[in-house]
Parts: C-alpha cells; structure tokens; sequence
C-alpha cells in the first residue's frame, strides 16, 4: 500500500454518519456507548437521525447525507468516519462525494453492506484502504474478542492474522495466494458493473456476502460479475455467505448458496474459502480492503502482510 490511513489511539474523534438507511436512536446510543468506552470521542453528523417523509428508506436528502461525508471528511478535528448503519441509498451519493478531500484526508473509513458503494467510489478514485466491518448501531452486539480486533486494525501499525479460532471457514480450492482484498456485499458489486465505479478485482482478492437474497438472486449477481470479466481477472476469493438466505427459499430450501458457491467459483480454480466470519453474519471481522494480505485456501486463514494504518 502506497496510502495508509492514519492510525487511531484513544482521545481521537470519530465522526459518525448515516449515508443509507434511518438508524433507530436508541441502537446508535449504544454504539456510541461501547465507542467512547475506548476512550474516543464521538461527533455526530448533523442529519444523522434524519428521517424522509416521502420513504422509509432513505436517512434524509442525497443534498445532506453528502454533505455530512464530505464535511467529516474535510475536518481536521474529525480523525476517522464511521458509518451509524447500512440498508439502502449510498448508490445515489456517489456523484456528489468529494472524492479527492477523502483520499487526502487519510482518514479510516468504517462501514459494510450499502456502504460497499461508498468503499468502491474510494479504492477508484485515491485508492486508500477502507474497512468493511461493523457499524456503530452493531457495535453494542460485538463480542469482546470482535471488538478487541477491530479496534487492534484500526490502532496498531503491525500486520496480524485476520481469523476467529472459533469460527473456521471451509477449503472450497486449496492453495496460497497474495493480493489486495477488494470486494464488499454481492449485490453492490453488481450493481456497480458498467459504471465509473465497477470494481478492478485484477489479481485482488475478493471478498463476498450479502443478506436477505434469495438463492437464484445471488447467482444472478455471481453471473454479472462473471460474466464481466471480473471473477476471472481476481486471484482468490473469501466468501462469507447470504445471510437469512432460507427466510426466502421454500421450506425446506433446494437452493443452497454453498452448492451456488461451488458451481460458479470452484471452476475457477483459485485459492477459494467459504463460511468466513465476516459481513451480515453475527459478530463479524473487520476486514481492510486495500491491504494487502495472503490467503491460505488450505489452512482457511487470511494474514496481513504488513499493517493497514501508519
């Protein structure tokens, strides 16, 4: 990595904004909670807790979400942004973002699910690394081993191995490869394709999840990402798994995303692992796209190869 985000240390100020969804107050308080805990800071963005009256999907006007990012951004007193939650509406930001102020601000820039759009638009235009992990309205439901690796991402400066001992993931292909880790939620990624901002997964290693998709829906996703180029040109593949995926299948399901997993990636023949604890899932890693890193598809392990922060 040429560009690294500054590291953290306690008494820094993190930024808080709502690029999606409306997040319920009382799930963003007990975040702030358990972040201030560490001995940080808290700022909120002014419309934060905006709700629209013409949907219930979108946390605010396109005019104020951005204009939050991109002022945490540019604020010196603000050393890192994360975002209060995910759910729907960072695709209609992603022309408004001052793009160049976030990638000289060096800032760390935390959040997952919708917000893979957001992690797109910077690894396209600066290419500094972002984390696709928990957001503040999650953090309260983190377990002290969890929270105790996101916090080591984002405060120390020295390479770790990135794993949860209780949970391991499955070998779909063995083998060990180095790479950027790129990637983020499924549908994002396909929905980026044809865009300025569609992902170069050329020789990274991609990660993949999502939440709430039916089976055919995340192989139709697979296949636009396939069918683009972009699965071949990758070196790996850390997937995670479609979280809720039952809730709409049949009772019992046919489908199976794992059997999906397995038709589309395993002919690909690149170091390839499944279940990793990251994403939708419960409790889940913090994962830094832009570092680089070696996956062992045999081991079921992913190591820095040098840290993400300076």
């Amino acid at each position: 990595m040429s560009l690294k985000p500054r590291a953290l240390k306690p008494g820094d100020t993190i930024g808080i904004v709502s690029p999606s969804s409306p997040v319920e107050q009382v799930d963003l308080e007990k975040g702030i909670e358990c972040i201030t805990a560490r001995g940080y800071h808290v700022v909120l963005g002014p419309h934060v807790l905006d709700r629209l009256d013409t949907c219930d999907y979108i946390a605010g006007t396109d005019e104020n979400r951005a204009a939050d990012i991109n002022a945490m951004f540019a604020d010196p007193a603000i050393d890192a942004i994360f975002c209060a939650r995910g759910g729907y509406g960072c695709l209609r930001l992603l022309d408004r973002i001052d793009w160049q102020v976030i990638g000289r601000s060096r800032k760390p820039f935390v959040g997952y699910s919708d917000i893979t759009s957001l992690h797109l638009g910077v690894a396209k235009t600066s290419g500094l690394p972002t984390f696709h992990g928990p957001m503040v309205a999650a953090h309260a439901r983190m377990t002290d081993a969890t929270r105790e690796q996101f916090w080591a991402l984002l405060e120390s400066p020295e390479p770790t191995s990135i794993q949860d001992s209780e949970r391991k993931p499955t070998t779909l292909v063995p083998g060990q490869v180095e790479g950027e880790l790129a990637g983020g939620c499924l549908c994002l990624l396909a929905h980026a394709c044809g865009s300025r901002y569609e992902p170069n997964f050329d020789g990274k290693i991609v990660l993949i999840e999502d939440v709430g998709e039916a089976v055919y829906r995340a192989d139709r996703a697979l296949w636009q990402l396939k069918n683009a180029g972009l699965l071949d040109s990758a070196a790996g593949f850390v997937v995670g798994t479609i979280t809720g995926w039952k809730k709409e299948e049949a009772d019992p399901p046919k489908n199976d995303p794992v059997r999906m997993f397995e038709e589309i990636l395993g002919p690909l023949n690149k170091p390839t692992v499944l279940g990793f604890p990251f994403g939708h899932e419960p409790d889940p890693l913090l994962m830094p796209l832009g570092a680089r890193v070696r996956l062992d598809g045999t081991a079921g392990t992913l190591e820095l190869l040098e840290g993400v922060v300076e």
